[in-house]
């Protein structure tokens, strides 16, 4: 099993449901849109399915892009 740690790029998906808070404290639900060219680094997440995962997510500077090659328009 792979110790290394996976770094791709991703982006929230355009759903109302992209991260869902749970009121019941069961924490909360991320969902990532992956691109065909990060597939590679983001597939060793299938062999860690069943490990406790620590997270740590920063934005990309991608000149006020998005992943679709958008501007953001949150900036």
């Amino acid at each position: 099993m792979s110790e290394k740690p996976a770094s791709f790029l991703a982006a929230f998906p355009a759903i109302q449901s992209a991260i869902k808070i749970y009121g019941d404290l069961q924490g909360m639900r991320i969902q990532f849109d992956v691109p065909e060219s990060e597939m590679g680094e983001a597939v060793k997440l299938l062999m860690w399915r069943e490990r406790v995962l620590r997270l740590t997510v920063e934005p990309e500077v991608m000149n006020h892009k998005t992943l679709a090659g958008q501007e953001d328009a949150s900036l």
